[in-house]
Parts: C-alpha cells; structure tokens; sequence
C-alpha cells in the first residue's frame, strides 16, 4: 500500500514538472548617481504592478549595470535602494517576446531631514505575521548577556519549564531549528547547547505555529527557528562583542565574527567562549499515602551549584559557480565543558509528621560534549520565473561523557549514622551519528501557481552505555540494577507535495507528507527489543482572503507528529539522591495532533487567531512514584503517553505605535487544555483554562540613547497531572550608540523581582509533590559590540539543511 502511495506522489511531482511558458525577454540597465558617476552595489527588485509581488533581484555591477534575463511577457516595475540615496521606483516596464533596454537610473541623494530620520529608526523588536512572529533579537536590549534559551523563555507564547523543556502555547512539542536545519540533541543536550549559544550571535527568532508540508511533520506545537547573524556587507569586515553578567555568580564572554564577501563567493566565520556560573536551588515536599491515608513525607532541599564552559564555532562558505548555480558548505563545532556541585538535605517524616531520620548526598560530576556538524548543499535556478532545484547532505557526530561521584549519609535523629555510607561512582558516554540527505524542487506555473516537492532520508545512530559501580565496600562493584547500554537506529523516509497560488483576493496552500519511520532498539544488559515500523500521511492546507486594505481572514489546517526523542526513549537512571531519578521509557509512542486555526489580520499590525487542536497519546512528562515494586518511597522523572489532550486558544499579537518614540507590543494566549489518561493507577481527566500577557516598550530616546520595558505574566497552568502555580518578571534596559553606531553599548535588569521561577503541584493516587526550583533569572549585564569593515550591503542567502527533524531529537549523551 506504501509503495503505491510513494509511486503516486513521485508521478504527481513528475506530472507538474512539465508547463508551458511565454517566450522569456531580457531587460538592462544602469544605474548612476547625480554626479553622472556609476552606482555598484545597489539593491535592484523588479515586482509585478498587479500585486507588488518579487519577480527577480540582482545587484548592480561595478560598471552600476544589470541584467535580467528570461522574464516572462508581462507589467512590471523596478525599484532600486542603496544606502545614502532616495530609493528609485521605475515607470511601468512592458515586456513582450523582446529585450527591454531601460534609460540611465539616476539616484539622488538624500536630504538631511530624511538622513536625521534614518539614524533614528529601528526595526521593531516584535514583527507579526500572518504566518509567524518574529523576534528581532539583535535589536533588544533585554537579551544583553543572556544565552539563546533565556531569549526563548522570554519570547511571546513560549515556556521554559524547571527541566529546560521548552513548550509554545502551552503544548510541548517544540521543533528547534537554526538557520532553518533541525538541531539534532533534544532534552538536557538541547538545553545545554541552547544555554551555550549567546545571544549576540542570533539575529532573529521566529515562531511558526502552523508550518506547511515542506518541513517535516515533526512538532505538535509548531516551530521556533533561530536565525543566526550573518554579515552581509562586501568586502571584509566582521565584529567583536564582550558581555558580563551578575546574578548570585558571575558570567562572561565574547566572541568575534569575520566576513569576506564579492560577487561570487562569501566566507563567514563566527567563534564564541563563555563562562556561566549559576545555581539550580530545588526545594520539594513529598507525601505518601496507601489507599488514602497518609504514611510519611520527605521534605527535601537540593542546592547544586554549575560552572558552565562553552565554545562554538561556525564557519559557512558559498560559491556561485555561474548565475544560476550555487555551492555551499557549512561547519558547526560545539565543545561544552560543565561541572556540577550539588547537595542535598533529606527530612523523612512519619504519619504524624514527626522527624523519623534524614539522609544526605553530595553529588560531584563533570560533564563534556562535543559536537560536530557539516551541511553541504547546492542550488540551481533554472530561469528567473523562480524555478529552482536544491540538494542538501548532512553529516553530524555528537558525543557526550559524564562522571559522577555521590556520597549517602543515613543519620537518625540523635545525629548518628544508623547505615553504612553508600558510595556511587557513574561512568556515562555516548555517540549519535546522523546522515541525511534531501531534495527540493520548486516550479512556477501560469497564473501565479507553484509547485513544490522534494524527498528526503535520514539514518540515525545512537549508542548510550551507562555503568555505575557501588564502592561502599572499597572497591568497585558493578550495579547492574543501575547499569544499562541502550543501542537505537532509526530510518526516517519522507516525500512531499505542496502547491500555492495567489488570486487578487485569494490565496490558498495544500500539501501533502508522506513519513516512513522505522526503528529498533535494544537493552543490552535486559536483552530487551522493540521494533517501530510505520508511515503516515501529513496533509496541511491554508487559505487567506484578502477583504480590503485593512483586513484579512486566513484559515490553517493539518496533521503532525512528535516522535519521542532519543533521551525520552533511553531507560538510564540519573541520580538527583538516592530517592529521585530521571529515566527514559523505551515504550513510548509518538504523539499525533489535527490542528485548525481561524485568524484575523487588522491593518498587518494586530493579529487574533482561534486555535483548537486535538492530540492522541501526548507525550507528556510526569514526577510519579518508581513503577518499580521494589522502591518504595522512591520517585522517577519520566514522560509516558496519556489517551488524548483537548487544546483550545484565542490568541492576539498587537502593534501599538503610542507616541513617535514609544513602540508596544503585546501578545496574549487565553488557552483551554483537558487532559485524559492513566498513569501510576491514576485516572486523569481534568481541564484548566490559563491565561498569558507579554508586553513590550521600546523607547528611541534623544542622542542615540534607546529604552526597553517588558513585562510577562502568566496564570495558573496545568499539565497533565502537574499544575503549575503563576509567575511573572519585570525586565528594563537601556542603549547607546557610538561611533556612527559603529559601537552599541547596553544595560539590562532581567527579572527584576525575581518571580519567573516555577512552582508546581504534581498529584496522583497516593502520592502528592510541591516543588520550587529557583534559577538565576535575575541577573544585571553590561555588553558591549563594535563593528568594523564596509558598510555596502548585498543580500544573503541562508540555507535550510536535510538533517531538520533528527537535529532535534537526537540525544547525545545522558542528563
């Protein structure tokens, strides 16, 4: 039945391979300025008159001439911008079955006035999009000296929980892209890679709630991609950046990007080091009950201490081997170094809630990944109608190693030691090696129809081997009830089809997914195996009308998966104290979500969109007492699949120019999420509506000085069986610039009254969980940025790799 469905859709992309076109004509051109002198370098669009929509771009020579060849018969016009001059928009060009050669473009130079309005404008901070919103991270002062996953915290709908998962809209499911390619590591290795990445090095963050068939199915809750900064200036030049930080512990950095670019070839090589010193202070009361009476409680307080070491390093080449065929190859390094110092102070109480004993641990670990990756990609253009084929392959290896010590104390309440110390040493490496390759077609037709398809395959490894040794006695026991080396290979075929075109009123998008998945893994300690063999079908389709100058109504459907990462499907135990653990669960199921999405677009600044999803088996992560009959009164971290998830939101995102130098945006999610399901004898089937608000303020000030003022807050949540307790932050900063804003210097407060931190309330038949886990998010940075080279900009290409859904699930070692 499969191979029918793939020969099917191979046809369909055949069949709308052929089309039938109009005799193509060329149109030339110079451009110059007043002085009669030739203009190189100049940004040159040519747009279609009916809808304004991009045709071709190109950029003038040194000579200040162009070229656009093969250009259909048709209405356009010509628009050209430089910097320092008026921007040029051409008289209506005529092409029909001949050349066009356009008079002398003769640009002015702008005045004054208009000068003085350029160097105060700011690209907003906040972009909202009918499809998207965008996060302009360059531009805010807030994220000075933060790392790229505290920006995600602090982005509109998205959420950092106390264990670095990342959700949108309060669903989980996330697909973390970067310059438009999956990243492999997923769990604690995503967040650890996220928390080295800083901010200085990101341009832009989007968040897709609804994507099209042309990515990959994977992320019931959408898609937030990062883009990174890439210069775009020819010639050399680059910049350098310094920030420190001060929470509870210090924090610093910097790092320094270079740039070479000409007509055919661009070079750009990006390293950054830090040093994040930090806590992670977890306080929790547990309460045990048999069949409803209480029995005992631990009261348990956990402060580890971090010392966070990172380098990253890029490096993206591109090469155009002649106008329409380009070549490309990019280079990602990641070494992250991170020790741990952590103790914890146990109270067990008995069923009058009288001290029974304690127990200390002290946990000392050091931990090491490193992370290679390497794109390389091609792109042909077949004419200028936008006809285009690409080809990616990927190849990354990403290794992680972990040693652990941990020191049990078990003292009475007479502060003697009733048991012997129990000693516990963690041995714990892993490697997860993923090829991909893929390929993208896209194709033009008739009446502003397009065609897309492509094909891609991936093949993952991954080999995780965890021992861990009792030296209680002295010597080195191995502890095969802890122990475990856990093999996973994954093959992931997929095709797609996807097809667009635009009326004067109407637009409309369908695509359909085709994804075969298979899988095995295997516990080589237990001698268990599982096996995954399926495929499914991921159709999308969205529809937008055009009411008038003012409005717009757009309507999304479709249907996507979130498979479990590997770190989710690994069964190894990670220690907090003898008491809690973290552990995979290799009997995990993939979760499938039918989204639909009504949204409303007022004058392309105030966006409202009602959202209703309906997940089966979500993957949902649950604190529960150990399935294991032999531990009592022990605790796991894990995530299993409940039977369904009801999801309903009203969402809006709004643009509020209130005065000439003070900019608002806001966004806000009023949501409904019903739960259903069993886990740990615990029947599940409960709602909550939660409601969020982050607004922000920007402020141009006089003298190059600029402002910004955020606030966030958020209600009452629930999530399976967890409820999580409000909170709420407060973040100010301000910006100069000097030099010609050559240098920026900026000054942040994040969280200034220290209330973002989570709370939660775990409850299930038995046993009932209150958790606080306090971070430094509040902390004061001062950064500073200069920028050197030439200023002439040319337009740059970013590339979106095959490896896009493996990139994020992949974990490369153990948490």
């Amino acid at each position: 039945m499969f191979r029918k469905q793939f020969l099917l859709i191979i046809l369909l992309l055949t069949c709308t391979s052929i089309a039938v076109f109009a005799k193509p004509g060329n149109i030339t051109g110079k451009v110059y300025n007043s002085e009669g002198n030739s203009v190189d370098a100049a940004n040159i669009v040519l747009l279609k008159t009916d809808n304004k929509t991009l045709v071709k771009a190109d950029i003038a020579a040194v000579n200040g001439g162009f070229t656009f060849d093969n250009i259909p018969d048709g209405v356009y016009v010509l628009k050209v911008t430089v910097a320092g001059y008026e921007v040029y928009n051409s008289e209506i060009i005529t092409v029909s079955g001949a050349d066009v050669a356009l008079p002398e473009i003769k640009l002015k130079p702008k005045s004054g006035s208009l000068k003085e309005v350029t160097v105060r404008s700011q690209k907003p901070l906040i972009e909202i999009k009918a499809d998207k919103l965008i996060i302009n991270v360059e531009n805010s002062i807030a994220n000075t000296g933060s790392s790229v996953l505290d920006v995600i915290s602090r982005s509109p709908g998205a959420r950092v929980d106390q264990n670095d998962n990342i959700s949108l809209k309060g669903k989980s499911g996330v697909n973390i892209m970067i310059d438009g390619r999956r990243t492999i590591m997923s769990g604690a290795d995503l967040a650890n890679m996220l928390k080295s990445m800083p901010a200085s090095s990101v341009e832009q963050i989007e968040i897709i709630t609804n994507p099209s068939s042309r990515y990959d199915a994977a992320g019931t809750a959408g898609i937030i991609n990062i883009k990174t900064k890439k210069d775009k200036r020819f010639g050399v030049n680059g910049t350098v950046n310094g920030f420190y930080a001060q929470g509870v512990y210090p924090k610093y950095g910097g790092g320094f990007s270079l740039n070479y670019r000409n007509k055919k070839f661009n070079l750009n090589a990006n390293y950054n080091t830090a040093r994040r010193n930090g806590f992670n202070h977890l306080t929790l009361y547990r309460s045990f009950y048999e069949k409803g009476v209480f029995k005992n409680a631990y009261d348990q307080d956990n402060m580890s201490k971090f010392g966070f070491n990172s380098n990253n390093a890029s490096c993206a080449m591109d090469y155009s081997l002649s106008g329409k065929t380009s070549i490309g190859m990019n280079l990602n390094a990641d070494i992250i170094a991170f020790d741990v110092d952590g103790n914890n102070y146990s109270k067990i109480l008995d069923e009058n809630y009288a001290l029974q004993s304690y127990f200390t641990t002290v946990n000392r670990s050091y931990n090491k990944n490193d992370n290679y990756a390497v794109n390389l990609n091609l792109r042909h253009k077949f004419d200028s109608t936008g006809k285009e084929l690409s080809f990616d392959a990927d190849y990354g290896t990403f290794t992680a190693g972990r040693d652990q010590n941990f020191t049990t104390r078990y003292i009475n309440t007479d502060g003697q030691d009733y048991l012997p110390k129990y000693l516990l040493l963690g041995d714990l490496t892993g490697t997860t090696t993923i090829r991909s390759v893929k390929a993208d077609y896209v194709h033009p037709l008739k009446n502003n129809l397009r065609i897309e398809a492509g094909i891609k395959s991936s093949y993952v490894t991954q080999d995780n081997d965890v021992k861990f040794f009792d030296r209680s006695s002295g010597g080195n026991i191995f502890d095969t009830t802890k122990s475990n080396h856990f093999i996973y290979n994954e093959n992931i075929n997929a095709v797609y089809v996807n097809s667009s075109k635009d009326w004067q009123k109407w637009s409309t998008q369908i695509g359909l997914r085709l994804e075969q998945t298979l899988a095995t893994g295997e516990q080589k300690i237990y001698a268990q195996k599982f096996e995954r063999n399926y495929s499914q079908l991921f159709p999308s389709m969205a529809l937008q009308r055009h009411v008038n100058d003012k409005h717009d109504i757009g309507l999304t459907l479709s249907r996507r998966i979130t498979r479990p990462n590997y770190e989710q499907l690994n069964p190894f135990k990670y220690y907090l104290d003898p008491s809690t653990y973290k552990a995979g669960y290799p009997f995990l199921m993939p979760e499938l979500i039918y989204v639909a999405e009504v949204s409303h677009t007022y004058k392309q600044r105030f966006v409202t969109s009602f959202n209703y999803s309906i997940l089966d088996q979500p993957i949902t992560e649950v604190i529960q007492p150990s399935d294991d009959t032999n531990q009592k009164r022990v605790t796991v971290q894990t995530n299993k699949n409940l039977s369904k998830q009801y999801f309903a939101s009203l969402n809006g995102s709004y643009q509020f120019q209130i005065t000439k130098w003070w900019t608002n945006v806001t966004n806000t999610n009023i949501y409904y999420s019903k739960f259903q399901g069993n886990i740990a004898n615990s029947n599940l089937d409960r709602g909550q509506v939660t409601f969020d608000v982050h607004t922000t303020n920007s402020f141009i000030l006089p003298k190059n000085w600029s402002a910004e003022l955020n606030l966030f807050y958020q209600s009452e949540q629930l999530h399976g069986y967890m409820l999580i307790h409000p909170l709420w932050s407060l973040t100010a900063g301000v910006q100069k610039n000097l030099f010609d804003k050559r240098m920026t210097v900026r000054l942040n407060c994040t969280d200034i009254f220290w209330r973002s931190y989570p709370r939660a309330t775990s409850t299930y038949t038995d046993y009932i969980e209150n958790f606080t886990a306090q971070r430094e998010t509040r902390q004061l940075s001062v950064s500073l940025t200069y920028r050197f080279g030439k200023r002439t900009i040319a337009p740059v290409q970013r590339r979106r790799s095959g490896a896009e859904d493996e990139k994020r699930r992949a974990a490369t070692g153990n948490a």
